[in-house]
């Protein structure tokens, strides 16, 4: 299936005094119909076109495509146990709130560096530099919900789990909405290169289809090759993850690009909480399994100054709340901070 979805691979024709805003009509109609309805990518195969005809690296697809092989958990505290039990549903918060102060910048350094090896060689580097140094790259509304494929981390019940009482979350077969997308993070920084670089080749690919009256003359490039940068780093600059965060094994519900539409509105309503230094914005994601069933299979109780109380209280929500199947034990971590 093309990755432009709903809109049609033909060009428009050329007419007179409008070849130019119909080829731009034309390509954003294509970009934006690849950004914001990734959900057709896992029917694509290894021929599958670009909107410029060409194929879509493979590699790339089986990065968007991977399903995890076994159970995600999601660390959380008290409070959070008791949201996601009683509303069948996880917080996914807006990127520019997350614990990783590099997150998403991350991905912009990677893509400046790797283009700008080819800056010499390549007419149209220079303008895609300059284009990642303008602002709002990052300034645009994506949403984030976390997972681990580790059920009993040091590091995660420091850092989520409160300091003396956490809960592990282990969910099977998470299937996001509509708009959102369940992927893992890379780590490995040679793999991020290789990514960035693909995607590179993909844009310059893309730009090479376009008419020659507009890739010669950088004034009418730009907005082709601003969008091309942007729909590159919304798609996977979540993923690509700093190195030091490697040990936390992270898979994440993402979403495309979004409205700041009204609290409470749409099946996956926008609403904020408290910060430690700032009101943060985030998304009320259903979570559903395979078979449309809450998904929760499993909860590690974190280290605590009273074990057996906690084990008691946990059977006893999950008795009155359900899921009935699901399994309670406490972590083996032999971790003390109270």
């Amino acid at each position: 299936m093309p990755l432009s979805g709903r809109f049609p691979q033909r060009r428009p024709q050329r007419r007179r005094g409008g070849t130019r805003s119909a080829t731009v009509l034309w390509y954003w109609q294509c970009q934006f119909s690849a950004m914001l309805d990734p959900g057709h990518i896992p029917n694509m195969s290894a021929s599958a076109g670009t909107t410029s005809g060409r194929p879509l690296g493979q590699d790339m697809l089986n990065i968007l495509c991977e399903v995890p092989k076994g159970p995600l958990y999601h660390y959380t505290t008290q409070k959070g146990l008791l949201g996601i039990i009683k509303h069948r549903q996880i917080w996914a918060t807006h990127h520019q709130c997350l614990n990783d102060t590099k997150e998403f910048i991350h991905a912009k350094e990677l893509l400046r560096v790797e283009i700008a090896k080819h800056a010499s060689d390549h007419p149209l580097a220079e303008p895609m530099q300059r284009a990642l140094e303008g602002p709002g790259f990052e300034d645009v509304n994506l949403y984030v919900a976390s997972f681990s494929e580790d059920p009993d981390s040091l590091g995660q019940w420091r850092a989520y789990g409160g300091p003396s009482s956490g809960f592990s979350l282990g969910f099977n077969s998470v299937n996001p909405p509509d708009r959102f997308r369940m992927v893992r993070c890379i780590y490995n920084e040679d793999r991020q290169r290789e990514i960035i670089k693909a995607l590179i080749a993909e844009i310059l690919d893309r730009l090479h289809g376009l008419p020659s009256e507009i890739t010669e003359t950088q004034r009418f490039a730009r907005p082709y090759i601003d969008l091309d940068c942007r729909v590159a780093l919304h798609r996977f600059a979540l993923m690509l993850k700093h190195p030091k965060f490697a040990e936390e094994a992270e898979w994440r519900i993402i979403s495309d690009t979004m409205m700041e539409d009204p609290p409470g509105q749409g099946d996956v309503p926008l609403d904020y909480r408290e910060g430690k230094s700032a009101i943060i914005p985030y998304r009320c994601v259903p979570l559903k399994g395979s078979k449309n069933d809450f998904p929760l299979t499993e909860i590690v109780i974190g280290p605590t100054p009273d074990p057996e109380q906690a084990y008691r209280s946990v059977r006893s929500l999950l008795k009155s709340q359900g899921p009935a199947n699901c399994t309670v034990r406490m972590s083996d971590v032999p971790y003390r901070a109270w």
